[in-house]
Order: C-alpha cells, then sequence, then structure tokens
C-alpha cells in the first residue's frame, strides 16, 4: 500500500513538471524560424492567384489607384498583369530567382526591363520586393525579439510575438524586418521595415481578416512611409483562391512578352 502511494506521488510529481516545462517553453514563445513559416503560410498559399488593388495617397497630392491580377506558383516565382489605370494596362511583371522583370506593351519593343527590389513599386509606398515576393523566411534570418501588445483594427489590443528578420543576403531589400504575430495561432498582424543602418523605413498594418483560400488571412495591408511626409498605401485583396493548375511557362520572360 506505501509502495502505492509512492508511485502515485512519483507519477503526480513527473506530471507536475511535464505541465510546468510546458508552460515554461510557452512562456519562452515559439520557435522563431516555425513563427516565420507560418506568417508567411497565413498570408497566401503556396499556389495562388487573386486581384490585387493598390491605392496610393500623398498629402497634398491626388490619389492614385491600380489594379493587378496576380498569379503565384511556390519555387517558381510571380507573375503580374495591370488592368489599371488604362494607360498601364497590359504591363506585365515577372518575378522568378531572385528579380524582377517588367514588359510595357507600349514600348514597341519585346525587350523587358529589371527592377530593383529597393525601388517603389509604381509609385506606391510599396517596393517593388514587398509586391512580387510571396514570403519573409526565404529572405530573413528570424529570432525571436520579445513580446507585446498591438492595436489591431480587428481585434483591438492584442497579445503578440515580436519575430525580428535580419536580411540573409545583401540584394535583400530590408536590413531587418519585424513581425509582430498574434499569440496562440501566429496570425501576422503588423510588419516594421529597417533600413541596413536600422532607420525605421515603413510600417504595415493588417486588417480585414477574413476565411480566404481555406481559412483565416488578412485583406487590407496599409503601408505607411517612415518619413514624416505621411504617405501611405493600401493593398486590398480579394478573389484569392488556391491554384495547383497554374502552367510552368507563366513564370518565365517568354510569357511576358507573349
Amino acid at each position: 500500500m506505501r509502495h502505492d502511494r509512492s508511485r502515485a506521488r512519483l507519477a503526480a510529481a513527473l506530471a507536475a513538471f511535464v505541465l510546468a516545462a510546458a508552460a515554461a517553453a510557452a512562456a519562452e514563445g515559439p520557435d522563431p524560424a516555425q513563427a516565420m513559416k507560418a506568417a508567411d503560410e497565413a498570408m497566401y498559399p503556396r499556389n495562388f492567384s487573386m486581384t490585387v488593388s493598390i491605392l496610393t495617397r500623398r498629402p497634398g497630392q491626388g490619389d492614385s489607384r491600380l489594379v493587378l491580377e496576380v498569379a503565384h506558383r511556390a519555387d517558381m516565382g510571380t507573375f503580374m498583369e495591370m488592368l489599371s489605370p488604362p494607360r498601364s494596362r497590359g504591363t506585365r511583371f515577372l518575378q522568378t530567382e531572385g528579380a524582377l522583370w517588367m514588359y510595357s506593351p507600349r514600348s514597341l519593343s519585346r525587350l523587358t526591363i529589371r527592377l530593383s527590389p529597393r525601388e517603389s513599386f509604381q509609385g506606391s509606398v510599396f517596393s517593388n520586393n514587398d509586391v512580387s515576393e510571396t514570403t519573409w523566411s526565404n529572405d530573413y534570418a528570424a529570432s525571436l525579439a520579445g513580446s507585446t501588445t498591438v492595436d489591431c483594427p480587428d481585434f483591438g489590443a492584442t497579445d503578440s510575438w515580436i519575430v525580428s528578420g535580419k536580411a540573409l543576403r545583401p540584394d535583400v531589400p530590408y536590413g531587418e524586418i519585424r513581425l509582430y504575430l498574434r499569440k496562440g495561432d501566429l496570425l501576422p498582424l503588423k510588419v516594421e521595415y529597417f533600413a541596413k543602418s536600422g532607420l525605421l523605413l515603413k510600417t504595415m498594418l493588417l486588417s480585414d481578416y477574413g476565411q480566404e483560400a481555406g481559412r483565416l488571412r488578412p485583406r487590407r495591408m496599409l503601408m505607411t512611409a517612415a518619413d514624416g511626409t505621411g504617405e501611405q498605401s493600401v493593398v486590398t485583396v480579394s478573389k484569392l483562391r488556391e491554384r495547383n493548375d497554374l502552367p510552368a511557362a507563366m513564370f518565365n520572360q517568354a510569357w511576358l512578352v507573349r
């Protein structure tokens, strides 16, 4: 009888130890590399198509708006075609193997132009890389930078992990990014972008979460420049669909000038 009680106390102690260890691990936070990949997966499926609208507001100037059709195939790239404004309709972009190419049918040439990933995408606050690259984990080494509360338009004050990403290569457009991910499901709520010097360049706030392509995803991304100009660009995503039928031919330069 005494032996049975000892075994029961030992089992209870082991169970308490396991629970305490699990609680300590949870308090320390998630594995940062896995958390960054989870954020990638929350943004888009591996293969997809969607329609994107980008509205740019500049204080003292008129607003500008463009609409794109986007197709992405994992490990192959991103193809985009401009639908509006009318003067840009038919302009195409291809991101593949770390490069972004553009072709305009109005150029009367079949030559494509290579664009810098750091430059503004069509005059917006988003860079060419922001629009064409669909993952963070391919470009940044992740580490856990703590936790905080994020004031999210959809969820209010939300407890969040901060995952820092340091550029893996010299050609990556930002020296560091910081992802603010909701505790529990690692849903991305906010992203900060820094120059290699450490200067904050811009901040993206995500909102309008809804069921898209099989899970909860943000459909609105507000990018604000940190230079004091007040410039903002808003990406609105619609018609997001998982696609496993995108042809490989779409993701080479020949498709740009077809």
